[in-house]
């Protein structure tokens, strides 16, 4: 009997891997682990099936929610002084409670663990037995596992709709209100870095406000965070930049004594740098108010 026991909890990785790699072009030819026809979860409880992760090969659907706009606290990994973390996502959710068979019950939390590099999700944060939260592009997970149960929360992120300053007055009100404002707009090219002006349009801005306040100097602040490549490449692609766009003003009038710049590479990302639009976000030009 051990034997046997054996051989089918050293089944259930291959199955898994199985079923995740080659899924059957219809549910109703698909064989679960037992040996039995697969019942989808809109034949047992009228729930479609969460296309962003596939259940364990014995889960039979409990329940189902989902809604347009619903909020859920994340925990990720604790800070250097272990105090915990969390990230409070907004966005189409998805729910889906599952149980599974008593043989696949011990093995449930790192099959799931598993599975989700496997459907291009990344681990934030894991706590075994229990907890794991999972991040692709502007999707999160969050999977619960207790006994023979497991749930998993499936939320796409609503795109955080952040503003760009458009004119001089605009730049004008950020810097006396916070001495510091964040350029989006300039177009470097590739190779050199150098700017790409009749797609930089908020330069003439820039060099607008300058010249409306003669009295004040600004730390050309570049930043960039490579979803690839490394931080030695970053670093002196801001350095290419902010360089950049200090010659451009001075070239257009602008003091040399007035402006200066400041390469940042990734030392100062705004938000995280896993999806498109965060991506986007942290690569900005920074006009920094200098000390008089």
């Amino acid at each position: 009997m051990a034997v046997f026991y054996s051989r089918i909890h050293l089944a259930f990785p291959i199955a898994l891997l199985s079923i995740l790699l080659f899924p059957a072009v219809g549910s109703a030819q698909r064989i679960d682990i037992n040996g039995m026809p697969y019942e989808t979860e809109e034949e047992t409880h009228g729930c479609s099936r969460l296309e962003e992760l596939m259940p364990l090969p014995t889960a039979k659907v409990v329940s189902c929610q989902k809604g347009d706009s619903v909020e859920i606290s994340l925990p990720l990994q604790p800070d250097a002084n272990g105090a915990l973390k969390e990230k409070k996502v907004r966005g189409a959710y998805q729910f889906r409670e599952y149980q599974v068979g008593e043989i696949e019950e011990p093995s449930a939390f790192d099959h799931l663990l598993a599975a989700l590099p496997m459907a291009g999700f990344r681990v934030k944060y894991s706590n075994k037995p229990s907890t794991i939260t999972a991040r692709k592009d502007d999707i999160w997970i969050l999977i619960h596992v207790s006994d023979d149960l497991y749930n998993v929360s499936v939320i796409r992120e609503i795109p955080d709709n952040w503003r760009t300053v458009q004119t001089a007055e605009e730049i004008a009100s950020e810097i006396q209100a916070h001495g510091r404002v964040d350029i989006y707009g300039i177009e470097f090219s590739p190779p050199d870095q150098s700017i790409v002006e009749s797609t930089s349009k908020i330069l003439s801005q820039v060099l607008k406000y300058l010249k409306q306040n003669p009295d004040v100097s600004i730390i050309i602040e570049s930043d960039k965070v490579s979803p690839t490549g490394t931080p030695e490449d970053d670093a002196e692609i801001t350095r290419e930049r902010a360089n950049a766009v200090m010659d451009w003003l001075v070239a257009h009038g602008v003091p040399k004594s007035r402006v200066q710049p400041l390469p940042a590479g990734r030392n100062n990302p705004i938000t995280d740098n896993e999806s498109p639009a965060e991506i986007q976000r942290n690569e900005r030009i920074v006009l920094i108010k200098a000390a008089s």
